[in-house]
């Protein structure tokens, strides 16, 4: 008995195959990478606000520097992990470890700054490079497992 396969239907969600994730899982990833993008924007506004001797804002740029290199490391170390065979996965995690050892560059600088070194003037820059690298992550986690 002859097979046809010219008729077989195939499935249009791909999820369960290597190197292709559901559409959720890159919802997710966007959601998390716009959101990182989002909290190093309000780390710059946190810092203008201190600038201009807004007293709580001291505080509220440490707390947010401090979980911003935390939650940016432990998604790079996640995404390195779990999406390492998905397409633009391995960029991806490798843009949040990056993204994350700067953000502790320029968190070590800060706190330099704070004690009296003369380094503001490389802080503040990099904060807005800061910025500009978190935007940086949203677009493999746009295009992970595409083509």
């Amino acid at each position: 008995m002859e097979m046809n396969t010219a008729n077989t239907a195939v499935p249009l969600d791909r999820s369960g195959d290597l190197g292709q994730p559901g559409r959720k899982l890159r919802q997710g990833w966007i959601v998390i990478t716009t959101l990182l993008v989002a909290t190093f924007f309000l780390e710059a506004v946190f810092a203008g606000a201190m600038l201009s001797g807004v007293g709580w804002a001291r505080r509220a740029h440490a707390v947010a520097a401090a979980s911003l290199i935390v939650s940016t490391l432990a998604a790079g170390v996640f995404c390195v992990v779990t999406l390492r065979h998905v397409r633009h996965g391995p960029r991806l995690g490798l843009t949040l470890l990056s993204l994350a050892a700067a953000a502790l560059l320029q968190a070590a600088l800060g706190a330099l700054s704070a004690k009296g070194d003369n380094l503001t003037w490389i802080h503040v820059p990099l904060g807005v490079a800061l910025v500009g690298l978190a935007a940086q992550a949203v677009s493999p986690a746009r295009r992970l497992g595409a083509t």
